[in-house]
């Protein structure tokens, strides 16, 4: 079995995918879209630390990890 290879960082609360929405939306406007882009980057860099950590401990076949494709 493997580890969470993102353990929860217990100095400060992390908000939820609909926490964050909220917050974003109550961004002025203009500020929106970089909010927006600041966060699924940082949610696209937790996926590939993930698939990385996965594929290093050979679950990359498991089937509790299906392979997806366009």
């Amino acid at each position: 079995m493997t580890t969470n290879p993102l353990p929860k960082n217990g100095l400060f609360a992390t908000l939820g995918m609909h926490a964050v929405a909220e917050l974003i939306q109550s961004l002025p406007k203009k500020h929106q879209p970089t909010a927006m882009l600041i966060y699924h980057g940082t949610v696209n860099h937790c996926a590939e630390h993930i698939d990385k950590h996965l594929e290093l401990h050979a679950h990359k076949d498991a089937k509790e990890y299906p392979v997806v494709t366009d």
